[in-house]
Formats: structure tokens, C-alpha cells, sequence
């Protein structure tokens, strides 16, 4: 594949910044105290069933499985929310979604983003010595100060949100280099830009965030790629990422830097109208399981034993704190930070540090669950919200008994019920100023309103 006409002319990277926070402890598995590489990988809309560690029938993905063959899975890990624009927001800021202002899914008509003030993870690991990339679909912001190099990255190759919205090009750093993106070629880009960044920051720690524009709708492949699944086009949407993702580990192996990489790929929630969630409950958008439980899959040669398997539960919000740690830096002390460190989960360990974990749904917790039950306090029939509580018939499920969610067990747990509700009410009063109206999908009013990327001209 040839790499994109953007990167061949690009100009050397920025500069990383060289100073470090106070080290914690190393972990407990390191042979060595050099930093390590970090890729995170994230598919847009993947199922948790369309992996084959996660019995995906029609599919093959088998350098996906071999990540969690090599490394460790984690089989109820879950999105920081049930679409978009949200789950991106937790996943680097380590927060709720809805502490940064990100609950709501962007359209490119919106004139505002994750506020420049939150901390990213690029930027954590920035300040730790990393050179910072990001490929792929942003989705939190399109206005100067929302943009991924203003937001942490050094280096930005990608498109500015989801593939179904319009206009729909494709930039480096903030200049178009295709308009409209040629979706059939975009993976293929995304992937050449990744190994590209790959080999320029060889002799440097790096972190690379390759957030995929796949499989959300519409679906693209290369014409040569069309036919090769037995799941269709959204089968040969998944199985061409997963070239990509061999294409990436034979890279790192190329350059001797497998060894010395933790590699991770996962989702920013459950499958849209196609894909498989597995057994459970639920679709994006949704407040079930299978909306936020996505796949989790990550090696890191040394650390992580072969074929480690954990089923505690974590989200990823708990990813900047990992990371951080494993960086040999901290996570930002001067805000709530809802994260925690899972690297033990990630070593085997089958107790998660969470007490429980909370499920927004735009502004509402949808749901909670602590180890064994999961609470839900909202859903949807047809086009109807269903507020559960206002009918005094929250549901209560056993996720050891009955991981699909069909039978609730209020009535035999009430002490369950009180303990989960005492969170919720804690959680609710700290966010309860938070609380903002959903941008709707279209522009209100008759007057012109600008859409897309709104930038200034990059500086010399």
C-alpha cells in the first residue's frame, strides 16, 4: 500500500515535551524500567461477538485474537457510554462523559467540543516524554480548540466525526488532503499513516490512538476486499480492520518493537443495525448490556502472561489512569478522575477496583452495577423513553445467573437495591449542574449555519 501523499510531504514532528512527573511504582511484571510503546485501537461500533475469542461465527479476525491469545482479555469490559461522541470523551479523559460536557453526540453543524481544559491522555503521556499521534475519527469537536492537535497530539491524520455525516473529508494535521474521503480507501490510509508513525517515532516512546471510522455505517472496503466474508459487507468491513491490525503487529515486529509495545483494541460501544453483541441484551444506543460490553483485547510481552483472561469488571474510562501508571506518570490530581488502574486486571487479577460502575445515557445513569448485579433505571420501547423508576420498577439483574438481563430479581434483593440506589443518588448530586440539552441532529431555525471543520491556517 502506499503511504498517503500527506505523509510523504509531511514535516517532522513536533517535539515531545521532555519533562516527567514523579514515577510509581514500575509494574509488577516489568523486566525493564524503559517506557514502553502504547497503540489503542478503536473500532466504531464493533460487537462484542464479532471477534472469534468471542465465538464470532461468519467472521475471521484472527490478528485481533491473536492479541488476546498473546496478551490477556478481558471479557466484561465496557464503552463510557452507549454512542459516540461520548464514549471518546471518557476514553481519554478518563471521566464520565458528562463531567468534560461530551454526554451528547456531535454533528457538524455544532460550534462546541471537549473544552481544552480537560486532559487527555496524549496529553499525559505528552508530558511523560511521548511522541503523540492520532489517526482516524475524531468526533469531539471541530473548531480550533477542539481539534486533536489542540487537544494533546502532535500528529493528526483522520476525518472530523462519523462517516454518515457531511461534509465528510479527510485531513492532516488541519489541512484537507481529500474531499470528500474515498471511504473505500480509507482504512488502507488509516492504516499506512499508523505504520508510517510506527517507523518515525521507532527510536522514541510513542503512543498511537487509531480510532477506525469502521464498522459504522455506511460501509466501505477496497473493491479487491468485497466478497471474502461469510458475514457480508459488514463481515468484510471487520475482517479488512483486522488486516490492519496484522499489517500493525508486522510492523512492530519489523522494527524489533513488539517486545517493548502494549498494544490494546476495543470499542466505543455495542453494533448499530449490524453486528453481533453476543448474548447480550441490547444494541448502541441502548441501555443493556449490549450497548456498552465491548471487546477488550491487549498484549504486552513481558507484563502480560499469554492467554490471560479476567472477568472483573472495568470501562474505559480506566484507561488514563492505566496508561499514566504505566508511562511512569501520574493521572491529573486537580480533578475528578472516575478511572482507575486496571494494569493488575490486565495481569489476571479477578477483582475489579471499582465498587461499581455507572451507565449514562446522555445526561440520565441508565445503570449501575457492582460485581454481580446490574441495576437498570431506563430504557426504550419503540420511540418511547421508559423511566423505570417513575413506575416504581427499576430492573435488578444477575449478570453470574443470568448474564442475558431477561428476568429481574428486585423482589429477592432488596438490600441490593438500596446499596446500588445509595450510589446513584451520590452520583446524581455530583453531576446534577452538569446536566445539557441534546444537540439535535439538524440545525434549528431557517438561518445558514456553517458546517464542518471550522480552522485556521496551520502556522509555519
Amino acid at each position: 500500500m502506499m503511504r498517503p501523499l500527506a505523509l510523504v510531504l509531511s514535516v517532522a514532528l513536533l517535539s515531545a515535551c521532555q519533562s516527567v512527573a514523579a514515577a510509581p511504582e514500575a509494574p509488577s511484571n516489568a523486566t525493564e524500567a524503559k517506557q514502553p510503546n502504547i497503540i489503542v485501537i478503536l473500532a466504531d461500533d464493533m460487537g462484542w461477538g464479532d471477534i472469534g475469542l468471542n465465538g464470532a461465527s461468519l467472521m475471521k479476525t484472527p490478528n485481533i485474537d491473536r492479541i488476546g491469545r498473546e496478551g490477556v482479555q478481558l471479557t466484561h469490559f465496557y464503552a463510557g457510554a452507549n454512542v459516540c461522541t461520548p464514549s471518546r470523551a471518557a476514553l481519554l479523559t478518563g471521566r464520565y462523559p458528562i463531567r468534560s460536557g461530551m454526554q451528547h453526540v456531535i454533528f457538524p453543524h455544532t460550534e462546541t467540543g471537549m473544552p481544552p481544559e480537560e486532559i487527555t491522555i496524549a496529553e499525559v503521556l505528552k508530558d511523560a516524554g511521548y511522541a503523540t499521534g492520532m489517526i482516524g475519527k475524531w468526533h469531539l469537536g471541530h473548531h480550533d480548540e477542539y481539534w486533536p492537535t489542540n487537544q494533546g497530539f502532535d500528529y493528526f491524520y483522520g476525518v472530523p466525526y462519523s462517516n454518515d455525516m457531511q461534509p465528510f473529508d479527510l485531513y492532516f494535521h488541519k489541512t484537507v488532503v481529500e474531499s470528500p474521503a474515498d471511504q473505500k480507501a480509507l482504512s488502507d490510509n488509516y492504516t499506512d499513516a499508523a505504520t508510517g508513525f510506527i517507523r518515525d517515532h521507532a527510536d522514541e516512546p510513542f503512543f498511537l490512538y487509531f480510532a477506525q471510522t469502521f464498522p459504522h455505517l455506511p460501509l466501505h472496503v477496497p473493491d479487491d476486499e468485497a466478497g471474502v466474508s461469510e458475514a457480508g459487507l459488514y463481515g468484510d468491513v471487520v475482517e479488512h480492520i483486522d488486516d490492519g491490525v496484522g499489517a500493525i503487529l508486522e510492523t512492530l515486529e519489523e522494527l524489533d518493537l513488539a517486545e517493548n509495545t502494549l498494544i490494546i483494541v476495543t470499542s466505543d460501544n455495542g453494533p448499530w443495525f449490524e453486528g453481533d453483541q453476543g448474548n447480550h441484551r441490547d444494541r448502541k444506543g441502548g441501555t443493556h448490556e449490549g450497548s456498552f460490553l465491548v471487546p477488550f483485547l491487549a498484549r504486552w510481552p513481558g507484563v502480560i502472561e499469554p492467554g490471560t483472561e479476567s472477568g472483573a469488571m472495568a470501562m474505559n474510562i480506566d484507561l488514563l489512569p492505566t496508561l499514566a501508571s504505566i508511562a511512569g506518570t501520574d493521572a491529573p490530581g486537580d480533578r475528578v478522575i472516575d478511572g482507575l488502574n486496571i494494569l493488575p486486571l490486565m495481569e489476571g487479577a479477578e477483582t475489579s477496583p471499582h465498587d461499581v460502575l455507572f451507565f449514562f445515557n446522555g445526561n440520565d445513569i441508565a445503570a449501575v452495577r457492582d460485581a454481580r448485579y446490574r441495576l437498570v433505571l431506563n430504557t426504550y420501547y419503540r420511540e418511547f423513553y421508559v423511566p423505570f423508576e417513575q413506575y416504581g420498577a427499576a430492573l435488578l439483574f444477575d449478570l453470574e445467573k443470568d448474564p442475558e438481563e431477561r428476568f429481574s430479581y428486585v423482589r429477592e434483593n432488596p438490600d441490593v437495591i438500596e446499596a446500588l440506589m445509595a450510589k446513584v443518588t451520590v452520583m446524581r448530586d455530583e453531576v446534577s449542574d452538569l446536566k445539557k440539552p441534546p444537540i439535535p441532529p439538524q440545525p434549528p431555525g431557517d438561518e445558514p449555519v456553517e458546517k464542518g471543520p471550522v480552522l485556521s491556517p496551520e502556522k509555519d
